[in-house]
């Protein structure tokens, strides 16, 4: 069966990403993380950046983060394979820095924006501050999470990046509050 133009699309972005050298990241890192799952999703997740174990493998949510959002999925009928997951940036900055402007720059107008526009979802979960503050213009997570913006006929929730449990504990239930929101907006989806 042929691939439709915006698959073909995708997976070309996917062969630019790997081989990008439009910022200062790829000089550090080991593989470049395009993005990976249903190029037809009703639902998007956009992290921040490639961690360690995502820089190892290519692919992105893979370490403690992606273990924690596949059990956050258990009992909602769905799992990883069934959204479009990517991040902000597609290299891991030196030592988990937090990506820097220019970077996040070139990654989104380069990449991110297009891969939006393709896989064309009806949900995007935006996870930590780099990533709401580039998508949405916000200026905090917190002026955006805990409910449902419309912005160009596109629905996007605003929650805490997962690892952010592993340095403030704290926020450990603002991160489960956070996906219990994703998994009520995914039910009346699927309705």
């Amino acid at each position: 069966m042929a691939k439709t133009k915006k698959a073909q699309r995708l997976d070309e972005l996917a062969a630019l990403i790997r081989r990008c050298t439009l910022c200062p990241l790829w000089e550090s890192r080991t593989r470049a993380v395009p993005g990976d799952g249903r190029y037809a999703a009703k639902v998007m997740i956009v992290g921040e950046a490639p961690g360690r174990e995502e820089d190892e493998s290519g692919k992105p949510f893979v370490g403690a983060t992606g273990r924690f959002l596949d059990h956050v999925l258990e009992g909602t009928g769905l799992d990883r394979a069934d959204f479009f997951i990517t991040n902000t940036v597609k290299c891991r900055p030196p030592k988990n820095r937090t990506p820097r402007k220019p970077e996040v720059d070139t990654c989104t107008s380069n990449y991110l924006f297009e891969q939006m526009e393709l896989v064309n979802p009806r949900l995007v979960m935006l996870l930590g501050a780099v990533a709401a503050k580039k998508i949405l213009g916000v200026k905090s997570i917190n002026e955006a999470r805990g409910r449902v913006i419309e912005r160009d006929g596109r629905k996007f929730l605003v929650g805490y990046h997962p690892a952010v449990r592993f340095y403030r504990e704290d926020l450990g239930e603002k991160v489960r509050e956070d996906f219990a929101l994703l998994k009520r907006e995914i039910r009346k989806l699927k309705k």
